[in-house]
Parts: C-alpha cells; structure tokens; sequence
C-alpha cells in the first residue's frame, strides 16, 4: 500500500508518516519507482504507535516496544515498570487536576456570590 493510503487508514498526514519512517517505526520499503510502500505489519505497528500514545508513552518507549516485539525479546519487568509508571503519572494528573477543579467551583461561587451581593444593592 502507498503512503497516502496508508496515512489515511492510520488518520494521520503522509508528513507524519515520513516522521514515524525517519524515527525508525516502518521499514523503508520502496518500489523500483521510489513510491513507498507498506505492509500489514507496518499496520499493526500503526495500531501500537497509537495505543501507546493514548496511553501517555512517548514515541521512544513505543519505538523501545516495538523493537522488543520485532526481536521477539519482552522485557517484562520493564514494560510492568513502565506502566505502573504511567499509572502513577495519570494519579498524578487526577490530584492535581481535582484541585484545579476545586479551585474553579470556589471561584464560581465567589461570583455567584458578587453576583447577588450586586442585585440585592440595585
């Protein structure tokens, strides 16, 4: 399959597809012509590239994976590492989001306050 397909399959531009080839995710199959081409392979690499980045990881750890899968070599204890990791951030990230969010409903109260401070003077 082309570039432009296979961008399209994965929903993303052909740019980024170039991208995710210089970084080292797909091969870099050409035909005789020079138009890239991708395999069912280069898919499923697709497909992990986005689990992995919907899941927090950065394009390294998921180059690091898929490496690891390629080699057919699973660093278990590693890949438990980095998603207790990932948990521990995401925890991290609901803390200080909900106090955020407290911070916003007391301002929203404050004005509900001023709000009717200000009707009762007119």
């Amino acid at each position: 399959m082309l570039i432009g397909e296979f961008a399209k399959q994965m929903g993303v531009s052909t740019d980024t597809i170039r991208f995710y080839e210089k970084v080292g995710f797909f091969s870099r199959n050409r035909r005789e012509n020079g138009y890239r081409v991708y395999t069912e392979k280069d898919l499923e690499t697709a497909q992990l590239i986005a689990s992995g980045k919907s899941m927090g990881f950065s394009l390294r750890e998921i180059l690091q994976l898929t490496n690891q899968l390629a080699a057919d070599s699973w660093d278990h204890p590693r890949i438990q590492q980095n998603l207790q990791e990932k948990i521990e951030l995401i925890d991290a990230r609901i803390a200080s989001l909900s106090k955020v969010r407290v911070l916003i409903q007391k301002q929203i109260a404050y004005c509900r306050d001023m709000e009717r401070q200000e009707k009762r003077r007119a």
